[in-house]
């Protein structure tokens, strides 16, 4: 479920999708009905809305001038408040956001002080976490009141906390009262060296709120313990420096080993939870793939036996694309993740992708993976497989789709091309249909007007002769600039062609 729904009611949800659609059209005349018409509301909805957004907006910004116009219309040229910061501007007013935030902040959080402090009552409370509490429940999480708190697997914990509040805030405020920000930028650096995300901007700053979240509970005495799961990877491995963090938390701050060893080993493994690579040239990138290699492990051997059957089953036609190092450390960090959980985990890619019909390559790929890893639960040493079968599968489809979805593994458009019998009109149009890769364009024939997705033609003839055809009209005069709306066009036919129908 996407986040805005797990976090905010239903009027907030619909403010802010409207005040999303706004901040899309970047007009200085959106009209108010063609905006009730695309949200299903009446006129007077969404115009009360719209009055509340522009309301809105002077609360974020003072000097914010109003967005309504006359006539029924919104001027959103005018928007000086982004949609991160509007979005946040209403999380502050949510009740699931708020606790999340009270019980981060605070040293003895109870549900009675919750109450108190923000004028709801326990059963508003309850009721409006709803939604969250079943989406961490299949994290095997669960939320309490009476001492505030979410609990669980605490690697878990903490990487669901750390999506809630990235994705409320995005980077644009420091949400955390309870931990200065140096001192998570300071922790951060410590060990940015193990993070691909250190050398991204906005990476960088994910990497903050990681380490801030850690302070926060680490303070609050609840501990990540040491998994046995990990020690083919950071036993006697000199790259994983576990005397680090008490270095740098410093003699007063510094845990008492036992807890040391567990959080050292959690910041390790939050540095492979999540296919992170995205660099070429990424020192950890290299790291990963020497340790994993070296050391005897089931993950690296379940990765080479799914490469070496993906190559003969999936990618038999152009098998070097399974040999990028991204994709195999990728690959790995999904198998690692799974192996040590051995249960689904928090993802942030759930909570910002909306969920799309299904396309044939997307299933034709889902299906040799499953053929993959249903054979492979059966065997003893990775028997993990069984219960994240379904996770790993959406996981390694995630990262080989990009490779995969290609036009070679879809239908292709069959466009004609009806023009004047000249080569320098008609080379534009047909060099710019070959580059796409997913159109098969030919001389336009009568005869085959069944079988076409789209006909191109400079002239309207054959539509006047064949109302039906699916016709594009192209100018003689137009020129490289109105490629832009054809390619639009082609790229809706190809989805369109190419969903699944189930």
């Amino acid at each position: 479920m996407l986040y805005e729904k797990l976090m905010m009611d239903s009027g907030m949800l619909t403010k802010f999708i409207l005040f999303k659609r706004i901040t899309q059209l970047n007009q200085s005349d959106v009209s108010i009905t063609q905006l009730a018409d695309e949200l299903s509301l009446n006129y007077q909805q969404t115009f009360i809305i719209a009055t509340e957004i522009s309301h809105d907006l002077t609360k974020v910004m003072a000097t914010h001038p109003s967005i309504l116009q006359k006539a029924g219309k919104i001027d959103s040229t005018k928007l000086l408040v982004t949609i991160d910061e509007y979005r946040y501007f209403l999380l502050k007013k949510s009740v699931p956001f708020q606790f999340i935030m009270y019980f981060l902040n605070h040293d003895s959080p109870n549900i009675d002080d919750f109450c108190e402090r923000h004028y709801v009552s326990r059963s508003t409370v309850s009721r409006k976490m709803l939604p969250l509490k079943k989406h961490v429940k299949q994290f095997g999480l669960r939320f309490t009141y009476t001492e505030a708190n979410l609990t669980g697997d605490e690697r878990s914990v903490r990487v669901a906390l750390f999506d809630a509040l990235w994705l409320g805030t995005r980077g644009t405020v420091w949400p955390f009262k309870s931990v200065a920000l140096e001192d998570a930028e300071r922790l951060a650096s410590a060990f940015a060296e193990y993070f691909p995300l250190s050398r991204t901007y906005l990476g960088a700053k994910e990497l903050n709120y990681f380490a801030a979240i850690f302070l926060c509970r680490t303070r609050k005495k609840m501990y990540v313990s040491y998994d046995e799961r990990y020690d083919f990877l950071m036993n006697d491995n000199p790259y994983y420096d576990f005397d680090r963090l008490n270095q740098e938390l410093g003699p007063v701050q510094a845990l008492p080993p036992r807890y040391s060893k567990g959080e050292s080993s959690f910041i390790f493994f939050l540095a492979h939870y999540a296919p992170f690579y995205t660099l070429d040239d990424d020192p950890s990138l290299f790291q990963t793939l020497e340790d994993f290699s070296v050391r005897p492990n089931p993950v690296y051997e379940l990765v080479q036996e799914f490469l070496d059957y993906a190559k003969t089953n999936i990618f038999k036609k152009e098998p070097e694309v399974l040999d990028k190092p991204i994709l195999i450390g990728n690959l790995i960090n999904i198998t690692f993740t799974f192996y040590v959980l051995r249960k689904p985990f928090p993802n942030l890619q759930s909570l910002v992708e909306v969920p799309d019909k299904k396309r044939k390559a997307d299933h034709s790929l889902e299906v040799k993976l499953q053929q993959f890893f249903d054979e492979k639960a059966q065997e003893k040493e990775y028997k993990f497989i069984y219960t994240v079968k379904k996770y790993l599968i959406y996981a390694f489809k995630s990262v080989l789709l990009p490779a995969y979805d290609k036009p070679k593994h879809s239908e292709h458009l069959k466009v004609g091309v009806a023009f004047e019998h000249n080569f320098t009109l008609v080379r534009m149009i047909y060099q710019f249909l070959n580059d796409l890769g997913f159109v098969d364009s030919s001389p336009y024939q009568e005869e085959l007007n069944s079988s076409y997705d789209l006909v191109i033609s400079s002239s309207l003839l054959p539509r006047q002769k064949h109302p039906d055809l699916p016709l594009y009209f192209w100018d003689l005069s137009y020129g490289n600039k109105d490629l832009a709306d054809l390619y639009k066009r082609l790229q809706q036919l190809f989805e369109q062609k190419n969903i699944l129908n189930e």
